[in-house]
């Protein structure tokens, strides 16, 4: 479902991202962790082309993604890659002047052309699915953090993604509101879903993951499995970065 080559991310002379080669099948769940700046965040952004690869290639759902591509070829792959993935945002970027159910109908009318009746029945079932059929009507100002990341969660799915990628979706919260998103997440991932998930929760992490790929400087240092890795990680570079996260 997912497959980097060599992919590399260069901004002038500093190499964020260094020659990294990894496949993730279908359904498969994989928590991506690490200390600040190394290069995970922008790993995800490569995935969907948010972020343009300066070396090796992505390819998503069989669509591939090359560094050497024109820049025509790489907006047609850029578009047909979005077409199969969701994204998740640490802010919610939810339209204030448009009511949460507008919010979720959005893409439904602009890309997908349903009607405005249709896409309401969508949205609606997709609100209720996340736990929020009673706020349709609310504006995003009366929600708490809580409450507007899974509003974002449903417009992501409305497009119907065949993959999910989320970038650190409870780091803008307060503690107390981090459970009711992780809900929701551990309930796509036990649906099936393929999901790349960056994020500083660990315990959902070692829950929730089939996998967990630690980054450090820009390289993926371990790939291995949850409990493998909670329980003893192999390298020194992530034995430090649990010590630390164990402190607290």
């Amino acid at each position: 479902m997912i497959q980097a080559n060599d992919l590399s991310k260069s901004y002038d002379q500093h190499e964020v991202l260094k020659h990294i080669s990894l496949t993730i099948p279908a359904h498969q769940v994989v928590a991506v962790i690490g200390p600040s700046g190394s290069g995970k965040s922008t790993f995800l952004r490569c995935l969907n082309g948010l972020e343009t690869i300066t070396g090796g290639s992505v390819s998503i759902n069989n669509h591939l993604l090359k560094a050497t591509d024109k820049k025509k070829t790489r907006l047609k792959t850029i578009h047909e890659i979005r077409q199969d993935t969701g994204m998740v945002f640490q802010q919610f970027n939810l339209y204030p002047h448009k009511t949460v159910i507008e919010n979720v109908m959005e893409a439904l009318i602009i890309v997908k052309k349903q009607s405005k009746s249709t896409a309401k029945t969508v949205a609606a079932q997709l609100l209720k699915r996340v736990g929020l059929q009673e706020k349709e009507d609310v504006y995003p100002s009366k929600l708490s953090g809580g409450q507007q990341q899974r509003v974002a969660i449903a417009r992501a799915l409305a497009m119907e993604p065949k993959i999910m990628l989320f970038d650190e979706p409870t780091s803008a919260l307060d503690p107390e509101l981090v459970g009711e998103v992780l809900k929701v997440m551990k309930e796509l991932a036990d649906e099936g879903m393929t999901m790349v998930i960056v994020t500083h929760e660990m315990r959902f992490a070692e829950s929730a993951a089939d996998r967990i790929l630690f980054m450090a400087d820009g390289q993926i240092v371990e790939d291995s499995e949850p409990k493998a890795f909670f329980a003893q990680p192999a390298t020194e570079r992530a034995q430090k970065f649990l010590a630390k996260v164990n402190e607290f």
